[in-house]
């Protein structure tokens, strides 16, 4: 009985230290001497779910279950159920399982007659938004938050106002839906709620703010959990997973790249067993961090991805047209667009699929995708979609040859992405701006934009995009720059001889668009004739 004690008091004290590997050890041994009560099987559950360790997790869940089932506990069982669900959901993917104990806690609320339980309505609103119902989820997690207030139950208010948050953005309320996310995110940053749902309504709430391209609050957001796990002397497993991804992208903004790189590369070892529905995630920004700076394993880390369930687009998209391949790009792109049909989750596609249209030589299509975009920041106005927006027009801009409009439009996204503190952002418009001011004869303006961008390149680590700005910079590529590359492309055709209709045919284009782009190449560089074109294209080496 005294060790049984000593050990049940030791486990308190690692519990409430955050110490959860060791509280697991102190409990299973106490609990080898006399059978923990519910109270402490919780605890324990908690602890053991926290690291990672999810057979253990489940199988003490199984028990506070049944100990709350017998005692008449039902709001209580409803909780176990809740987490068991949890567990097996986004641990192990093992949906069966998760279904089969909401229904178990359904029937036993039915058979004891005691009325709805706000936990058993999250697994609900779960499935209606996966099915893209998320009106039907609003009112479910609405009904649940009410519920969670009757019972003074601050878990589950937090979860059902977050995840209610999260369906209302879906539903296009923007100011409703971050306001919901708010006040969840006030009761997790004054550390009301357990750490189980701390980091995973952290990563939820963080998660929402990216998809409607509330940039502010995410890192905002990220900054105080990035403070939190720091006080944390533990992290693994899918619960803190998540957390340790979005950590990453705090990383990634701040322009601390190698140590993003360093904790996605060690999520996704943590992930490898338990957590195959966060994983997925963990190696697709991994990809996209390697993308970004030129280094190796970039489609290893998208075929990854893709393995665990997560779509590798647009970041492979991207990564096939930095290597030339703008047909693959838009190939792979248009098959995943044609398959998402929600506004928001199209609008992480649409920016790519622009710049890979315009690579493309398809301005046509470029602007339909433009004015699709255009429709979707009408219902996401925050200052990132609005620098997505203004960036894009500018891209579409410079290729109808409007570089003092396109350049208006580029200082707006310029200075939205400083106001958010993107360094690789503000980069890449200075590109684009330099573009502008080459095309109006501003050659001056344009290499003190490349020379600012450069710095910024190199200082993260962005290699394929300092590379490139080294080749805008010098001197006798300054008038090919302003070709895109469709445009030089159809350069070298034209000094290789070939007709209209032979670039229309090889290039897969109508011989309208072959015509206006031989029109924008005599006007960029200045020259009256395809013959002085395909001069020039042989002085410059493209053939």
């Amino acid at each position: 009985m005294n060790d049984a004690v000593g050990h049940l008091g030791t486990a308190r004290e690692h519990q409430h230290a955050s110490r959860w590997f060791r509280a697991c050890e102190e409990y299973a041994a106490a609990d080898r001497a006399t059978p923990l009560a519910v109270d402490d099987l919780e605890a324990w559950a908690e602890s053991a779910q926290v690291v990672g360790q999810i057979d253990e997790a489940v199988a003490v869940l199984t028990r506070c279950f049944e100990l709350r089932a017998e005692a008449g506990e039902i709001h209580g069982a409803t909780r176990a159920t809740y987490w068991l669900w949890s567990a097996h959901i986004f641990a192990r993917g093992e949906y069966a399982a998760a279904a089969g104990w909401v229904e178990r806690a359904r029937t036993l609320a039915e058979e004891q007659g005691s009325g709805e339980y706000g936990y058993l309505l999250i697994p609900r609103a779960y499935g209606c938004m996966a099915k893209g119902d998320f009106a039907t989820a609003e009112g479910l997690l609405h009904r649940a938050t009410e519920l969670g207030l009757g019972r003074g139950d601050v878990d589950l208010i937090t979860v059902a106002t977050t995840m209610r948050g999260r369906a209302t953005l879906k539903l296009g309320s923007l100011e409703i839906g971050l306001a919901l996310l708010d006040q969840a995110m006030v009761r997790i940053l004054t550390r009301a709620t357990s750490p189980r749902t701390t980091s995973v309504m952290y990563c939820a709430a963080i998660g929402s703010c990216y998809e409607v391209q509330e940039i502010a609050r995410a890192t905002e957001w990220s900054v105080a959990l990035d403070h939190w796990l720091g006080t944390l002397p533990q992290l693994g497993g899918a619960y803190f997973g998540n957390c340790r991804i979005y950590r990453a992208l705090l990383m990634r903004l701040r322009g601390e790249w190698s140590r993003a790189e360093a904790e996605l590369e060690q999520t996704c070892r943590d992930l490898a067993v338990d957590g195959r529905l966060v994983v997925g995630h963990a190696w697709y920004e991994l990809g996209e961090l390697r993308r970004l700076q030129g280094r190796p394993g970039v489609e290893e880390a998208f075929e990854q991805a893709t393995a665990f369930g997560r779509v590798a687009q647009p970041g492979l998209a991207l990564y096939r047209l930095g290597q030339g391949d703008a047909q693959a790009a838009g190939a792979g792109l248009r098959r995943v667009l044609a398959e998402r049909e929600l506004a928001g989750d199209r609008l992480v596609l649409l920016p790519a699929a622009v710049e890979i249209c315009l690579a493309a030589g398809q301005l046509d299509e470029a602007k339909d995708f433009l004015t699709e975009l255009e429709k979707i920041a009408q219902t996401y106005p925050t200052t990132a979609m609005r620098a997505i927006l203004d960036a894009a027009r500018g891209a579409v801009g410079l290729s109808e040859n409007r570089p003092a409009d396109a350049l208006a439009r580029l200082r707006e996204a310029s200075d939205r992405w400083r106001e958010l503190d993107a360094p690789y952002e503000t980069a890449q418009v200075g590109v684009r701006i330099a573009e502008g001011c080459r095309a109006l004869g501003d050659e001056e303006g344009a290499l003190m934009e490349l020379r600012a961008a450069l710095a910024t390149f190199e200082r993260l680590g962005a290699r394929p995009d300092a590379a490139r700005v080294r080749w805008l910079m010098s001197a006798q590529n300054v008038h090919l720059a302003v070709l895109s590359p469709r445009e030089t492309e159809v350069l070298r055709l034209i000094a290789a001889g070939e007709t209209n209709a032979e670039i229309a045919a090889q290039l897969f284009l109508s011989e309208r668009t072959v015509h206006r782009h031989v029109s924008n190449i005599l006007i960029k560089l200045d020259v009256r004739s395809r013959t002085s074109a395909a001069m020039y294209a042989v002085r410059h080496g493209l053939i």
